[in-house]
């Protein structure tokens, strides 16, 4: 007599299988979200940093310093610390000419994220 019906072993075959594209579809899905969280950090600090270095280097070329301009902290963003650090080096006098750089870096999933952006700022000694 034949019976039909699928055996213990096609169900169990097909049900790995299926399995297996389950886990790889959750897989894709965690991994396109990753990088959706990235990009949308990345687009918003990119932004406040062009807006930071245009700050000190605003600040270096009117009065040749950083004054009243905080040079590190932490910037809160969509329930994230980003930390950041400004730092400003003369390279050739007169006139005096610098070199900025802002580092601004975060935890991002199981890895840290670091940014740099460097500029210039020129700034002339009235006599």
């Amino acid at each position: 007599m034949f019976k039909a019906g699928f055996t213990l072993i096609e169900v169990m075959a097909t049900t790995a299988v299926l399995s297996l594209g389950i886990v790889a579809v959750y897989e894709a899905f965690f991994i396109a979200a990753d990088s959706y969280n990235y990009c949308a950090n990345y687009l918003d600090i990119s932004t406040w940093m062009e807006e930071k270095l245009w700050q000190v280097s605003h600040s270096l070329s009117d009065s040749g310093g950083l004054a009243g301009i905080a040079t590190e902290g932490v910037l809160k963003n969509r329930g994230k610390d980003f930390h950041w650090e400004v730092s400003q080096e003369m390279i050739y006098q007169p006139p005096d000419l610098y070199h900025i750089s802002l580092k601004v870096d975060w935890q991002e999933g199981k890895r840290k994220v670091n940014l740099r952006r460097d500029a210039y700022a020129l700034h002339y000694k009235e006599e």
